[in-house]
This record gives C-alpha cells, sequence and structure tokens, in this order.
C-alpha cells in the first residue's frame, strides 16, 4: 500500500503540463493608457501563442505570446493611424510584439505572479503577468503593467509624460484549447 501510494506521488510531480494553444475567437488582448486625463482603452485583435499549464502544478506555468501590433484598435481610425506610426508602435519596422515567460510563477494570494520579457519595437524589457487560472483550467484571466518610454512608444511631440501618462495597462482573457 505504502509503494502505491509513493508512486503515485512520484508520478504526480513528475507529470508534464499540458500545451494549449490560445483560442484567439474567444480570447482578449485589451490595453488602456490615459491622455489627457482620459482613459483610451483598446485591443489587439491579432494575437497566437501558448500556455503549458496543470492545474495541479500552476506555478511551471510557462506562456509564449506573439501579438501583430497592427491590429491595435482604439475604435477611432485616426487615432489607430498615429498608433501605428513612426512615433508610437512603429508597425512597419515593428509588426510584432512578443512576450515569453522567463521563469516559474510564484503564489501572489489567489493569483499567480508570472515574470517574463516583453519584446516590443525592438526593446526587450521585464514584465511581470499577474494570472488567475480558472478552476477547470479552461481560461486565464491576467493584467500587466508597462511604462511607454521604456520601449520608447510615443516620441517627438508625444514622448511628454504629463500630457500622454506613461503607465499603460494590460488586461487579458485567454480560452485555452489543446
Amino acid at each position: 500500500m505504502i509503494r502505491v501510494l509513493v508512486l503515485s506521488l512520484l508520478l504526480a510531480t513528475t507529470a508534464e503540463a499540458a500545451t494549449f494553444h490560445f483560442d484567439a475567437s474567444n480570447s482578449e488582448l485589451a490595453f488602456t493608457g490615459d491622455y489627457g486625463g482620459e482613459a483610451v482603452p483598446g485591443v489587439f485583435r491579432k494575437f497566437s501563442g501558448k500556455a503549458d499549464f496543470d492545474l495541479a502544478q500552476p506555478l511551471a506555468t510557462r506562456f509564449d505570446t506573439e501579438i501583430e501590433v497592427a491590429s491595435l484598435d482604439t475604435d477611432y481610425a485616426e487615432r489607430d493611424d498615429t498608433l501605428r506610426g513612426v512615433e508610437f508602435f512603429d508597425v512597419e519596422a515593428h509588426p510584432k510584439a512578443r512576450w515569453q515567460s522567463t521563469g516559474d510563477c510564484t503564489a501572489a494570494g489567489p493569483r499567480l505572479s508570472c515574470p517574463g520579457t516583453l519584446t516590443l519595437k525592438g526593446a526587450t524589457h521585464p514584465v511581470t503577468l499577474e494570472i488567475a487560472p480558472a478552476a477547470d483550467g479552461k481560461s486565464i484571466d491576467g493584467k500587466a503593467a508597462l511604462s511607454r518610454d521604456q520601449f520608447a512608444i510615443g516620441s517627438g511631440e508625444w514622448a511628454d509624460l504629463e500630457t500622454i501618462a506613461n503607465a499603460v495597462e494590460i488586461r487579458f482573457k485567454l480560452q485555452l484549447s489543446p
């Protein structure tokens, strides 16, 4: 009996996380910036990625996400064109952004804190995701904060941090499929 219990524990702790892909049609990647004291929400319409995830071992969760930056949408075409331009995201030169986890997640209350790096507009900096896996393991909600000046988002007349706040909030809801 003890041998069976020990063997079960060993198998449980060595089980590998399953790889899930983001179901883009049922997932959302959103951002909120601040312009002149007003919230400016938007979304990225095209992104893909995968998560190595196991509900039994959530601290071992790993992510790899690629974002098509030109797919940004703030529901205002003129602003979107400006954001796609050289002074902001420069999507011609930098069409993709990528976030990858760099280590194991840690528990942060009911959420997990997952360290990683974001490569955006040719710059790579640490960005930590705060995530909450659903109890059924089929979706993950999360958020992150970043500073736009780290990635040279907003140059020239747009570099003023008084007009456009430096802090940008990222929120996501990812449906996972095998």
